[in-house]
């Protein structure tokens, strides 16, 4: 190649005020250092790397650039999740190549009861599920306890605990309008299924996508076991995990999953196995923490070192099919040859 490549790095510009709560806040504020240490190692493989919050007036700027692409890591913006499709919506505009779902698939993907009702119709199994805007809609329907209450808009596994899961109509009254109180947004309470819990991660890789999944072990031995806010943020491991085999039929989900929630590049989604061995899709995740091993990328890190497969290569086969315009495809660049490639299909 004549140049580097120029990837602009765009992160959650997260600051306390924008959040309602300190929970919140956690789950955006490690994107700034997770976005430097991606930068560090893009550098060491030839790209030319710079990092931009992920606003307006980035956007704008960068259109007057020339740049090659955008590493869209961007949740939130001005605290509220449901505004991160601006960014992709936004680049669109100024011709700036990026990663990731684009603004129709973050939108999606930032409302979890109208991502169930597009799985449902599809033939996936879902939980059955509940919207709720106060607590006073609750009466009046034939609910089956437990049950486990979530903000609607948000992920991070905000206010998921053991308070998170109701048994009755009184409690899930009070728990609805305790979430919609403090942040301002509608409420989905699904059907707790017990069983083994699964993050699946998808990364797209030509013809044929790469699956891979790891079943979570939890140390903690509470009532109704999850993968809670704990879990996923606390200083303390409370969990292990292992491999999990990919069957036909949960490979078939996740991909129809990933399909028809309009994912692109890579996504997670959560998974429960029940008793009786049928796959429950509960959290899908387009835009996860997208990161190596050893930072705050938690699954998508992982999951790429448990199966020994270099996080600079899915970068870079990431990265330079956006600067292609070739989405699915595996695009080389001619001054960057690709290492001894470790992916596969799972």
């Amino acid at each position: 190649m004549n140049k580097k490549i120029h990837v602009a790095i765009l992160y959650s510009e997260a600051k306390r005020e924008f959040f309602s709560s300190e929970e919140h806040f956690k789950t955006e504020e490690e994107v700034f250092e997770r976005a430097r240490v991606i930068g560090k190692r893009l550098e060491k493989i030839g790209f030319r790397i710079s990092l931009h919050p992920g606003n307006l007036e980035t956007i704008v700027a960068l259109g007057k650039r020339k740049l090659d692409v955008a590493l869209n890591l961007v949740d939130s913006i001005g605290g509220k999740e449901e505004r991160a499709a601006y960014i992709p919506a936004l680049l669109d505009l100024v011709g700036v190549p990026y990663t990731g779902a684009d603004s129709f698939g973050l939108t999606l993907n930032c409302d979890k009861a109208l991502t169930k009702m597009i799985l449902e119709k599809n033939g996936i199994l879902v939980p059955k599920f509940w919207l709720f805007s106060n607590g006073e809609e609750v009466e009046g329907k034939d609910f089956v306890f437990p049950l486990i209450v979530k903000l609607n808009q948000a992920h991070g596994s905000v206010e998921i605990s053991q308070d998170a899961v109701v048994e009755s109509v009184d409690e899930l009254r009070k728990r609805v309008d305790y979430l919609v109180g403090k942040y301002s947004q509608t409420v989905i309470a699904e059907e707790y299924i017990g069983g083994k819990e699964i993050t699946v991660l998808v990364i797209e890789s030509g013809k044929d996508n790469i699956v891979l999944a790891e079943e979570r072990i939890l140390f903690k031995r509470d009532k109704y076991p999850l993968y809670d806010y704990e879990a996923a943020w606390g200083e303390k491991e409370i969990y292990d995990v292992k491999k999990y085999p990919v069957d036909r039929r949960l490979r078939e989900d996740v991909l129809k999953a990933f399909r028809v929630l309009k994912f692109r590049d890579y996504g997670r989604i959560e998974v429960i196995v029940d008793r009786k061995g049928r796959y429950f899709l509960i959290d899908p995740n387009a835009n996860p923490s997208f990161g190596p091993y050893g930072t705050t990328s938690g699954p998508f890190g992982y999951l790429l070192h448990m199966n020994k497969i270099s996080f600079e290569e899915v970068a870079e086969r990431i990265l330079f099919r956006a600067v292609s315009g070739k989405v699915g495809e595996v695009v080389r660049s001619a001054g960057s040859p690709m290492t001894g490639s470790r992916l596969s299909s799972g």
